[in-house]
């Protein structure tokens, strides 16, 4: 299924983590230094992160994707 998830463009990533409570499904962690998307079933493609990254390394991107599960998240 198409929908929008949260792209994480590592080269602009500085791991500052700003992105992490930015997420309130907490589809996002700082792993290695860098943030990753944990799974796409956590991400909701709403995008509330995007706004916390002082660097523009987040972007939503349609792809295909499993969709948001809001059960997983709790």
């Amino acid at each position: 299924m198409k929908r929008k998830v949260i792209k994480i463009d590592e080269e602009k990533c500085t791991g500052c983590g700003l992105c992490v409570p930015g997420c309130a499904e907490e589809a996002i962690k700082i792993i290695d230094g860098k943030a990753k998307l944990v799974s796409d079933v956590f991400c909701d493609g709403l995008g509330a992160c995007i706004g916390e990254c002082p660097e523009g390394a987040l972007t939503l991107e349609e792809r295909d994707a499993d969709p948001f599960d809001e059960k997983k998240v709790q």
